[in-house]
C-alpha cells in the first residue's frame, strides 16, 4: 500500500529537518571541541586521511595487500582509541559530537536498507491521525475497548451489537484500494456508534490511507465559510479532502443546522463519492423517517440504497456508566 502522497512527504521532511538539526548541533559541538582540545582535532584529520591511505595501498599491488590493510585498520582503532582517551580526560563524553538522531536504527532518515524503518510507519501513522481528527480520540475509542457487556440485558440487542462490531472491525482489515462500502451507523446517542467509528479510522489510517474524521456541523460550518467568506470554526478545513480522502467518516449527521445551501453540499459530497467510489461512513442519531424528512428523498435513496446500514440499539453506554440507567 502507498501512503498518501502529501502526508508522506510531509512527514518525511519534518525527519530529514530533525536530521539535519541533529547534525548541525554535532557539527557545533565538533568545532566547540576542537577549540578546547586540538589534539581531537589532529586525531580526526589523521583518521580522514583514513581513504586515501587504502587507495595508495591498493594501488601498490596485492602483493601483501591483507596484511597491509590490516595494519590500517589496527591504526585506525589506535587513533580512536586515542581520541576517545583525551576527551574522558577533559571530561568530554566520548560521543560528544556525535549526531543524536531521534531514531538509532536508521538515523532518522526512515529507512533501514530498502525496508521503511518503524519509526517513519509510526510518524506516519500519528500524523494521519491527526490529520483525520481522531488523535485524541484514537486513545480509548478502539475495537478493543468497545465494551459489549454494556447491552447483555438484551440478549436479542447483544447478539446485534456483536454483529455490529464484527462487521466494523471486518470493514477496517479488509479496507484497501479496492473498498467501495458505504456504512451507516443509526441509532440513538450513546450506544457506541462514534466509538466503532472511531475504531475503524485509526485501523484505516495505521494502514497508510488517508481518512479524514470530521463531525457534520464543522464540515457544512468549513463550506459555509469557503462560500461565504467568513469562518464559522476556528479554523476552515481543505474542503477539497472531503471529496478526494480515502476514508471519509461524517460523525452526527443531523446535528447540524440545515438549509437549502448545506443540503445541496451534502447531496453533493455524498453523490460525488458514490460515483468515485470511495467509501464514506457516516454516523447519525436520526431514524429513518427523519432523514427522510430532513435532507429529502434524494439523499435518502442513495443513503438507503447505496450504504450497508446498521441501526444501533441498546440503552445509553454513558447513562449506565454514571448510574443513571
Amino acid at each position: 500500500m502507498g501512503y498518501n502522497k502529501e502526508l508522506f512527504a510531509d512527514v518525511r521532511r519534518q525527519m530529514e529537518t530533525r536530521r539535519q538539526t541533529a547534525i548541525e548541533t554535532a557539527d557545533a559541538r565538533r568545532w566547540e571541541l576542537y577549540a578546547a582540545l586540538p589534539e581531537v582535532e589532529e586525531i580526526d584529520r589523521e583518521l580522514s586521511r583514513t581513504g586515501l591511505i587504502i587507495m595508495d595501498e591498493i594501488a601498490k599491488g596485492k602483493e601483501g595487500l591483507t596484511e597491509r590493510l590490516e595494519n590500517i585498520r589496527l591504526d585506525n582503532l589506535d587513533l580512536q582509541a586515542q581520541r576517545e582517551k583525551v576527551m574522558r580526560r577533559a571530561g568530554y563524553p566520548v560521543d560528544y559530537d556525535a549526531p543524536k538522531f531521534a531514531c538509532p536504527d536508521c538515523k532518522d532518515t526512515g529507512y533501514v536498507g530498502q525496508k521503511m524503518c518503524g519509526c517513519l510507519k509510526a510518524a506516519l501513522s500519528e500524523e494521519g491521525m491527526r490529520r483525520a481528527g481522531l488523535a485524541h480520540l484514537f486513545e480509548t475509542q478502539r475495537f478493543d475497548t468497545f465494551v459489549l457487556d454494556y447491552y447483555r440485558q438484551d440478549p436479542r440487542v447483544y447478539r446485534l451489537m456483536q454483529k455490529y462490531w464484527e462487521m466494523c472491525r471486518d470493514f477496517a482489515k479488509r479496507f484497501d484500494g479496492n473498498t467501495r462500502e458505504n456504512l451507516l451507523l443509526c441509532g440513538a446517542t450513546g450506544l457506541g456508534k462514534t466509538h466503532l467509528s472511531t475504531a475503524i479510522a485509526g485501523e484505516v489510517v495505521q494502514k497508510g490511507y488517508d481518512v479524514l474524521y470530521e463531525s457534520a456541523p464543522n464540515l457544512l460550518s468549513a463550506y459555509e465559510a469557503e462560500r461565504f467568506g467568513r469562518s464559522l470554526t476556528a479554523s476552515v478545513a481543505d474542503t477539497s479532502r472531503y471529496l478526494t480522502c480515502d476514508l471519509l467518516i461524517i460523525d452526527d449527521l443531523g446535528a447540524e443546522l440545515s438549509n437549502n445551501f448545506t443540503v445541496g453540499v451534502l447531496y453533493n459530497l455524498i453523490n460525488t463519492r458514490i460515483v468515485s467510489r470511495k467509501p464514506t461512513i457516516i454516523s447519525t442519531n436520526l431514524t429513518s423517517d427523519e432523514i427522510r424528512a430532513r435532507y429529502t428523498d434524494r439523499i435518502a435513496s442513495r443513503l438507503f440504497g447505496e450504504y450497508t446500514i446498521m441501526r444501533f440499539e441498546g440503552r445509553d453506554i454513558r447513562m449506565q456508566k454514571i448510574g443513571m440507567n
